[in-house]
């Protein structure tokens, strides 16, 4: 079992027709949802909008396993993928899943 799960910058796969191969997906946080501890979290930043849009809708449909917010990146360590993201002007979206249950 997991205290936390850190999922930074996953693969966005932006062309429409891939977006079935998003790791961030209602079956997956189904999954992540078995493995945490009680009060477990899960972190996820992405710096695709789009994405981010998709990531909410998901969790979403995973409201009885997780509470959900948007949170801000500071204090956080910044990857060299998201360095490149804000130096091309996108902005990081960061979300805090808890795990309602056990």
């Amino acid at each position: 079992m997991f205290d936390e799960v850190y999922i930074i910058c996953p693969d966005p796969w932006p062309k429409a027709r891939h977006h079935k191969r998003r790791l961030i997906k209602h079956d997956f946080l189904k999954v992540l949802a078995k493995v945490l501890r009680k009060d477990g979290m899960v972190y996820i930043s992405t710096d695709w909008d789009n994405y981010a849009e998709s990531i909410e809708e998901d969790v979403e449909k995973t409201k009885e396993l997780f509470s959900f917010k948007k949170i801000s990146n500071e204090d956080m360590p910044i990857t060299r993928f998201q360095q490149r993201a804000i130096n091309e002007g996108r902005s990081i979206h960061t979300f805090l899943l808890k795990v309602l249950k056990k």
